[in-house]
């Protein structure tokens, strides 16, 4: 879908409530025309659905709200971008990643905290009013810290935070270029390494697809050495969170860090738009602002949020502390920037002569300070470039969802009004008679039909299911151009998801473990590690079980093929309860491992939902086409039978991704205990021997005592645990092992989905069949008494294809038009 670019936002939202209106005009008129249509039960519940959603519609769009989601790389400043882009210091700022959940600022001019009660939520929540910026930032910064807290001992919903305060953009509508009455929300969102489950990451995928996006990258983390991660952590942010990359602008922050001897800054920002290009395949180089985040954030703060022509809002104890603060945090950019310009110098230490004299700063020198730092931090730049992205994203962001919703239920009225409609225009019993055939007729085919059609998708779901299972190392591009020839768009993400699955879960956990055994790691260098990928409960429970084994197997274990070998005498209370405990702890790292596994596998699977939902639209659609092409046209078209079914089920359609079970990576530890006995020296004695001494002549015996080794067989329990390669080897071979299984809970979920479709499907052409029928009925006896008013109808019909064409033309407005687009909004 291409995007709607306007040089007039008012103009074309005005136009919007327009149009919307006098949609609404027309049903009102349709309705009024023939109230004793409208009685009908299943008409009826459609107009008041149909109702329903224009009032929200219509509210909506009279108070529309344009919403900027920041996300960003690790540790990227970008709490610090949004302060500073608000006016304000709401957003916690930490020298570490400790932002969590969604933080909601809202502008309003009735300042409100609304802290959610989530389940389990061990933070303070509620609702607070008249409530200052800083208490707010109390409140919000400690509701992160004991979230994170929290988190180290098992995972919660994060919190969920809507802030209501004056915020910059929506106070000065230059800087945003909207005009008045559009709302402005900052969605301040958190980094991978606080969403690692996927409960959270269901929650804010939703709210990065409907947002224009600011993506912070830290220009330190940008050298030849650190780009590579960088750019693979961007994709898994972009990916994760479903982002659109077609209303993203990159920021890059804290280029104040830049050493004398770096690439030029033209030529660094050349080869980073290059490389994100590539990295998440965008059509055309994207849009990189150098910046200086810390700089604009005290300059604006210090002024507020009022508009630079009128007068600042802040307080003169407030302002001189966060200008004191910009002067010596931004010192080196000030020196950089003021060199050569011996005014501009001599003015920056009047300001700090002031401060250091307890001078109040004026409006007129904070004033200037902003416009110099609006040049300097980038934030110039950076607005000029939301103004322009705006006027290209306002409408496909705000105004094309609002239209979505109230089309799917305006056509669902419609199609029941077009039925009746067509019923009133059969003439005469006989052409009524023989349609109430045809209705009999059909509704005793439909199911055979259905089930076929059923059957057909089953079964090419199951040879995929099949072929990929027995596939061999080239079999996966063959499966996927079957699925392509079949029109299967988006369907091959399926067969390359599991490998991906696998993939990550092998090197972000598995090997992360193997490594540290072999390279004596401390457990707390493995839990660092692991918690860029899980949540800090898991990484503490293996890193806990990991610290227990490698201290084991550095004490008494030998090596022994791919094992490593204990043994204790069974007798020998003390030795037979360590190797006891080596075993526990073997095992119970084996569970957290596979806890770990299972959790993230389900993580994977979740950041795939929006690849998966485009597989299984398609399916999905082809299987509505089928359905639909059953319906014949020659005997049910004449009287929209087809339309009113198909707009029915596009009501009902609805998502739902898999789960993945507990015990999916259900491995079990390879241990090995053996009983042997041994025969060994169990202690001495001592005998008394004799011999013979002396000559011959004088020959005499005597005793001598000798010492003598005594053996014994001695009874022996012995241990034999993998060693972390073998450990390794088990845990991949777990995977691999259900990859079957996951491939069929994806199969399983497409074949649900697909029941469900038909299910729906067939309910709808049973409603449908019904009113119908009863429209026949009313007909019939219509005609039979001569009661029939063509010109009353001819009246209806009128009104319903002018709101007909008030729906398309609004459509069409916003090139909304073509209903594959809207189908896929739907499904």
């Amino acid at each position: 879908m291409q995007k709607t670019q306007s040089p007039d936002i008012q103009a074309q939202l005005n136009q919007a409530r327009e149009n919307l209106q006098r949609l609404g005009n027309a049903v009102s008129e349709l309705v009024n025309l023939s109230p004793d249509v409208f009685n009908d039960e299943a008409i009826k519940t459609r107009l008041q659905d149909f109702k329903q959603a224009y009032e929200e519609a219509t509210q909506s769009l009279a108070n529309p709200t344009f919403r900027i989601a920041t996300i960003g790389t690790t540790s990227s400043g970008k709490s610090t971008i949004v302060n500073a882009l608000m006016g304000r210091r709401i957003a916690p700022i930490e020298a570490g990643e400790m932002s969590g959940g969604v933080l909601t600022l809202t502008h309003s001019h009735e300042r409100k905290l609304i802290i959610e009660a989530t389940e389990n939520a061990v933070w303070e929540t509620g609702e607070w009013t008249d409530i200052s910026d800083n208490e707010l930032y109390s409140r919000i910064q400690t509701a992160m810290h004991s979230y994170h807290e929290a988190r180290r001992k098992k995972e919660y919903i994060a919190p969920q935070i809507t802030a209501h305060i004056p915020l910059l953009p929506a106070c000065d509508a230059s800087l945003s270029g909207l005009p008045e009455g559009i709302n402005v929300e900052f969605l301040d969102l958190p980094g991978l390494k606080s969403v690692q489950d996927k409960t959270n990451l269901a929650i804010l995928q939703p709210l990065v697809g409907r947002a224009f996006s600011l993506v912070a990258l830290d220009y330190m983390q940008v050298d030849e050495q650190h780009r590579q991660k960088l750019l693979t952590e961007l994709k898994k942010v972009v990916e994760y969170l479903q982002g659109r990359t077609d209303s993203m602008i990159f920021i890059l922050n804290r280029v104040d860090q830049r050493g004398a001897d770096d690439k030029p800054l033209d030529e660094r920002l050349q080869q980073l738009k290059t490389e994100i290009q590539e990295q998440l395949n965008l059509p055309s180089l994207p849009d990189i602002i150098p910046f200086n985040a810390r700089l604009l954030y005290y300059a604006q703060c210090a002024w507020g949020t009022n508009p630079l022509h009128t007068s600042s809002n802040v307080t003169p104890e407030a302002r001189s502390k966060l200008v004191e603060s910009l002067l010596g945090d931004c010192a080196n950019i000030i020196k950089e920037k003021v060199k050569g310009d011996r005014d501009l110098t001599n003015w920056f230490r009047r300001l700090e002569d002031d401060l250091y004299d307890k001078y109040p700063i004026d409006d007129e020198e904070i004033r200037k300070l902003l416009n110099y730092a609006l040049k300097w931090s980038g934030g110039e730049e950076l607005w000029g470039c939301i103004r322009k992205r705006i006027e290209e994203s306002f409408f496909e962001l705000v105004i094309v969802p609002i239209l979505l919703d109230i089309f799917k239920s305006y056509d669902s009225f419609a199609s029941s009004v077009n039925l009746f409609i067509q019923t009133r225009k059969v003439g005469n019993l006989e052409d009524v008679k023989e349609k109430q055939e045809q209705l009999m007729k059909f509704r005793k085919e439909f199911p055979s039909l259905a089930k076929k059609i059923k059957y057909d998708f089953d079964t090419e779901l199951d040879e995929y299911r099949e072929a990929i299972k027995n596939r061999g190392a080239t079999e996966d591009s063959r499966i996927a151009q079957k699925a392509v020839k079949n029109e299967r768009q988006g369907f091959e993400i399926i067969f390359s998801a599991i490998n991906d699955i696998k993939k990550g879960l092998v090197e972000d956990i598995i090997l992360l473990v193997r490594d540290a055994f072999k390279h004596n790691e401390g457990a707390y260098d493995l839990k660092d590690k692991l918690q860029e990928v899980i949540a800090p409960s898991l990484a503490e429970n293996i890193a806990r079980e990991y610290d227990h084994v490698s201290r084991r197997i550095t004490v008494d274990f030998i090596s022994k093929d791919s094992y490593l070998l204990k043994k204790a005498r069974i007798d020998d209370t003390k030795k037979i309860q360590e190797l006891e405990h080596d075993e526990k702890y073997v095992r119970l790292l084996y569970h957290t491992v596979k806890d770990a596994l299972t959790i993230r596998a389900e993580f994977s699977l979740q950041a795939k939902e929006k690849d998966f939902t485009k597989a299984l639209n398609g399916v999905v659609n082809d299987q509505l086409e089928r359905f639909r092409l059953c319906i014949p046209e020659d005997i049910l078209g004449s009287l929209g039978v087809e339309k009113a079914v198909i707009s029915d089920i596009e009501k009902k359609l609805n998502e739902n991704l898999t789960t993945l079970p507990d015990n999916l990576f259900d491995f079990n530890a390879d241990i090995k205990e053996n009983k042997l006995s041994q025969r060994e020296k169990i202690g001495t004695k001592k005998e008394t021997k004799t011999k013979n001494v002396g000559s011959c002549l004088n020959k005499r015996t005597e005793s001598y005592t000798v010492t003598i080794d005594q053996f014994g067989d001695i009874k022996y329990k012995e241990l034999l645990i993998p060693n972390p390669n073998k450990m390794a080897e088990q845990w991949i071979e777990g995977i691999e092992n259900r990859e079957s299984d996951l491939l069929d809970i994806l199969f399983d979920w497409i074949a649900d989905k697909l029941d469900n479709c038909s299910y729906l499907f067939s309910e709808s052409v049973n409603n449908i069949l019904n009113l119908t029928e009863r429209f026949l009925d009313e007909q019939s006896h219509k005609l039979w008494e001569q009661k029939l008013d063509l010109e009353k109808l001819a009246i209806l019909e009128s009104c319903y294809h002018n709101a007909n064409n008030l729906r398309q033309k609004l459509a069409q407005e916003y090139q909304l038009i073509d209903e594959e687009v809207i189908n896929d909004k739907f499904i």
